[in-house]
């Protein structure tokens, strides 16, 4: 059966509210024959039983499931019950003396029930124990309140039939039933002072959510408690001081707030159930939601601001954006909802405790959104995944550069030194030849000694290309700027250089993409695009490095897998960045490589704006 359809009001709910129906009929029939009191005193009793009669009735339509609405009913009967006591009947009639009699005896469970409602709201049931325990005691002081009343009555002074008026009591003592009257006054004021602590001990520590759905009832209750406690105080110690002046005063404040409190109790359910119904909104919503809006949206549509959303992945747990979330632990303030099965769960939702009084309402966005959390979990866990691959990449790439710095610092410090010192030794042996070798002998063997000394020269020149192809030692020590400059000055074609002046002093792994980045681009350009025209363009902006080469070749170059230009964007991706090439057979090509940079990097706070221009001719 639908919790929330109208045929889930069962038949017993529709004849207790037939029943208030007709009992309010009857205090009205009575209030008219025989009732003493003003129409204000009449229409506020009429109306706070109909009030909790029908609200009752709406609360059984909204939650079916849920005892609340019965016990509003009830409340409701129990005051059309005992409004003949609190009526001040005159009437020499026995049946009617009969029924305010017992009318009031019934009267000593309306502050019982009341209290009973207050706590059990909204779910319909006391959840804690000091709760628990009030209900009881209360329950208990109705026993004992009716008890003394059906013994010696609590008779007032004017003789009228009111509230504790018993005029049919076996014990006629006027002295004990005034004991009796302050006693009992004095137990209800304590009943309501302590009841009116619990819901208040309760609201404080409730979570945002619990906060809404008890916003309205719990100011109704606390006024309401502070009105019985008035009134207790009052006939217990002021019995003389009842009528006409007392009640006059607080008719017209009994009665705003007596119809406001069942108004109330609905409205906070009522609310409960449109945030329900918010989730077939939800549904709709969702399936064109993004990933990292999807846990806003969540806490919007529960009215949970703390709510979070946890992915399990290898051993830990992510958020929606993929960083390092905490392990969603329930403790205070905070409940969790496992999504999935519990040995491998989709997500794990943390939200506050409150909502484990909504099942339906939680287990309906659970399953609205299942589908879309386990798509946003493979998402996260691609981009997990690739998050590994790309800081895998880094590394390698970061241990690349390692071994090229060593291998050019040993060529540097070990090979080079050694062919300068051979080159240093063939001068040695021309200058000893040309005192010992005879000089007709000497022209062959000079001749050996200049080749020899021209092969040297073209070997450290290769060598100390090599080395800066290996690692452009410049790019350490003076910065990417000085490192392109040298570029273009060694370029064998035409280059035209356009540099952001802001480029200095960027992270190595950067500053070392971007070198090698215009250096791949100027090989192929000028030996194997046959260009005649390279631009070279190096911008720092909006924290982005990019380095753009274009040239008038050949064109129809491509990042085939072992070439230069696959390693290049590798290393690119590698510091999160991306490599863009356009090639057209005969159109040339143009080679962007955008590079994000750290914050502090992003516009070079030292440097002066403008760029700097460079051509190679």
């Amino acid at each position: 059966m639908d919790e929330h359809g109208d045929d889930s009001v069962r038949p017993g709910h529709r004849a207790l509210l037939a029943a208030g129906a007709a009992l309010v009929a009857l205090d009205v029939g009575l209030a008219v024959e025989w009732g003493t009191f003003g129409p204000l005193f009449y229409t506020k009793e009429l109306t706070q039983i109909g009030a909790w009669l029908l609200a009752g009735f709406l609360v059984v339509r909204v939650r079916p499931r849920r005892p609340m609405g019965t016990l509003m009913l009830s409340l409701g009967l129990l005051l059309g019950c005992t409004a003949p006591a609190a009526f001040a009947l005159v009437s020499d009639s026995a049946a009617l003396r009969l029924l305010v009699t017992v009318s009031s005896w019934l009267n000593a469970f309306q502050l019982p029930l009341g209290a009973h409602i207050f706590l059990a709201y909204p779910t319909g049931r006391v959840r804690d124990t000091a709760g628990r325990r009030v209900v009881a005691g209360g329950y208990a002081f109705g026993v004992v309140n009716a008890a003394v009343l059906a013994l010696v009555g609590v008779p007032r002074p004017d003789g009228r039939c009111r509230d504790v008026c018993a005029p049919v009591a076996p014990i006629h003592d006027p002295g004990l039933a005034d004991v009796a009257g302050l006693a009992l006054s004095a137990g209800g004021g304590v009943l309501a002072v302590v009841g009116g602590a619990v819901i208040v001990r309760r609201y404080r520590p409730a979570g945002w959510r619990e906060r809404r759905v008890l916003a309205f009832p719990t100011v109704a209750m606390i006024v309401t408690a502070g009105l019985w406690t008035v009134v207790s105080v009052q006939g217990a110690l002021l019995p003389w001081f009842y009528y006409p002046v007392f009640d006059g005063t607080l008719a017209a404040a009994q009665f705003v707030a007596v119809a406001s409190i069942p108004a109330a109790f609905f409205m906070g359910l009522l609310r409960e159930r449109l945030d329900e119904a918010r989730v077939s909104d939800l549904v709709r919503e969702i399936a064109e939601l993004p990933p990292g809006l999807l846990e806003a949206k969540l806490a919007a549509t529960l009215h949970d601001p703390g709510l979070r959303i946890a992915f399990p992945l290898d051993g830990a747990y992510v958020s929606a954006d993929g960083t390092p979330a905490e392990p969603p632990a329930p403790g205070a303030g905070a409940a969790i909802t496992v999504i999935g099965d519990p040995a491998d769960p989709v997500a794990v939702l943390s939200h506050d405790p409150s909502l484990h009084a909504a099942p339906r309402l939680l287990e309906a966005v659970t399953e609205a959104t299942r589908l879309v959390l386990e798509n946003t979990r493979l998402q996260v866990t691609a981009r997990a995944h690739l998050a590994q691959v790309r800081a895998l990449l880094a590394r390698i790439v970061a241990a690349e550069d390692a071994a090229r710095h060593r291998l050019q610092r040993d060529l540097h410090d070990g090979a080079q030194p050694q062919l300068v010192w051979v080159g240093l030794e063939l001068a040695r042996v021309r200058e000893a030849a040309a005192r010992t070798v005879p000089a007709g002998c000497r022209a062959d063997l000079d001749k050996a000694i200049d080749e020899a000394e021209a092969r040297l020269r073209a070997a450290l020149r290769s060598l100390r290309e090599l080395a800066r192809g290996i690692h452009p030692a410049v790019l350490t020590t003076e910065g990417l700027r000085a490192a392109l400059r040298e570029l273009v000055r060694r370029a064998d074609g035409p280059v035209r250089l356009h540099m952001d002046r802001a480029l200095r002093d960027l992270p190595q792994p950067i500053a070392l993409t971007a070198y090698f980045v215009v250096s791949e681009a100027l090989t192929n350009a000028l030996r194997h695009a046959d260009a005649e025209r390279v631009d070279v363009t190096a911008d720092l902006a909006d924290g982005r490095v990019t380095v753009r080469v274009a040239d008038d070749g050949a064109g129809g170059a491509a990042a085939r897998p072992g070439s230069g230009l696959a390693g290049l964007r590798d290393r690119v991706t590698a510091v999160d960045g991306v490599l863009e090439l356009r090639s057209e057979p005969g159109e040339g090509t143009v080679l962007t490589a955008v590079i994000p940079c750290p914050g502090r990097f992003a516009r070079g706070p030292d440097a002066a704006p403008g760029r700097d221009q460079l051509a190679q001719e």
